[in-house]
């Protein structure tokens, strides 16, 4: 079972990857397995700042490959 807040960057992703939320949880790789591409990418790290009033460097930007690492990514941030 995923946390709240981990379900939430899922429903995120997949809304703005445009796939179904399973798919986000599944995806090894947003990029190989979804499509993402650096626009999305940039999007969904766009979203997160707003939603979580977090600022997430641009170098971390390339850790965030799919839902496990961008948690990582954004729980470090926010000091979760």
């Amino acid at each position: 079972m995923l946390s709240d807040r981990m379900a939430e960057l899922r429903d995120m992703a997949a809304d703005i990857f445009t796939v179904e939320p399973e798919e986000v949880e599944r995806a090894g790789s947003f990029a190989e397995d979804l499509g993402a591409d650096s626009l999305l990418a940039v999007e969904l790290l766009s979203r997160i700042e707003q939603r979580y009033g977090v600022m997430i460097e641009a170098s971390d930007l390339e850790k965030m490959t799919d839902l496990r690492s961008t948690y990582k990514v954004v729980a470090d941030a926010a000091g979760w």
